[in-house]
């Protein structure tokens, strides 16, 4: 990867030249630009991405750094190969005279940017190489349980160390936020599913309803944070999140469900319900566009209004979860549009 980004670099450096009138200064500014705008190009989407699942799923909060640097290195991945690849000339308005600096200047931002995108697919190709190695190498040294027991460890020493911040709002809900965090790694981990396997259907539906259980009894401790109305309340947590660490760390599943609940129904996060709602709306909002492209269709009179009917129908199905509220909305559309 390094011995590719820097041989592209070095062929794509070599078109850009000072420009013969001198303008130094133009050509600087030209670089930093470029550096700028494919510094944005690259970071705004994965960025929006990371916090989007940061502010919709909080108990995905602790894979934000994942989150943010693989979109990051394929981001840039794609940036990187497309400027390789693009020649950039001056606009078909630039007169003759100043074709050469114009050219000039344009290679030079071109340069800059397909140098940034370089630096920054080596840096994030070496994090993320380095992070997948580090989580391979101690998942084959771990047990079953090690990473449920450095979430909760984590987490009962943080309220411990806080507790006398139990009347603080945001303390709190910081709290029932490493709960929860702990309750999801409990469910990814207690299934086994890397010892029982998929195909192994009755074991395993057996374990992961147990480990809905488990998750539960760390989730009803939420509660008890929310309502507590004194140190001595939050220690009673912290001692019972104590008993739960050390069944964890001897793998006594007996002892972390006495007290489960029988049953416990699938949870659906807020993440999970904003895709169901989006992968329709976006089904929607896609035929809206291309069907109208369809030529028995767009030679129809009624194309414009079906791609705004089925646009119109995807942001209603979005924004709204009552379906005869957009059924309705949807058939006064349609007597406009489709009459």
């Amino acid at each position: 990867m390094m011995t590719i980004v820097v041989s592209v670099l070095f062929a794509r450096s070599t078109r850009s030249t000072f420009p013969s009138d001198g303008s130094t200064s133009s050509l600087i500014t030209h670089y930093l630009a470029g550096a700028a705008i494919a510094s944005g190009v690259i970071v705004t989407p994965p960025a929006v991405l990371a916090l989007t699942t940061y502010v919709l799923a909080p108990s995905l909060r602790h894979l934000f750094e994942r989150l943010l640097l693989y979109p990051l290195f394929g981001a840039a991945a794609l940036v990187f190969l497309f400027l390789a690849v693009t020649t950039w000339k001056p606009g078909p308005g630039t007169p003759t005279s100043n074709m050469d600096t114009a050219a000039s200047l344009v290679n030079a931002a071109a340069a800059s940017a397909l140098a940034t995108s370089g630096i920054i697919v080596t840096t994030t190709g070496i994090l993320a190489s380095n992070f997948w190695l580090t989580l391979y190498f101690d998942a084959r040294r771990c047990h079953p349980y090690d990473h449920i027991v450095l979430f909760l460890l984590g987490t009962a020493a943080h309220i411990r160390r806080e507790r006398h911040r139990w009347h603080d709002d945001n303390q709190v809900t910081i709290w029932r936020a490493s709960l929860e965090v702990v309750a999801v790694q409990v469910e990814r981990d207690a299934p086994l599913s890397g010892r029982t396997g998929l195909a192994e259907g009755s074991a395993y539906m057996e374990l992961r309803q147990e480990a809905r259980r488990i998750a539960a009894v760390i989730r009803s401790h939420k509660r008890d944070l929310a309502e507590a109305y004194s140190a001595h309340d939050v220690d009673a947590v912290v001692a019972s999140l104590v008993v739960g660490l050390r069944a964890f760390c001897v793998g006594d599943r007996t002892a972390l469900l006495a007290h489960a609940p029988a049953e416990v129904a699938p949870r659906v996060g807020r993440f999970a319900r904003t895709a169901l709602r989006l992968i329709p709306a976006t089904v929607l909002i896609v035929a809206g566009i291309l069907l109208p492209l369809v030529p028995s269709i767009a030679h129809s009179e009624l194309a414009s209004n079906l791609r705004w009917y089925l646009i119109v129908m995807g942001t209603i199905t979005f924004i709204t979860t009552r379906e005869d509220l957009a059924t309705k909305i949807g058939e006064a559309v349609a007597k406009v549009l489709l009459k």
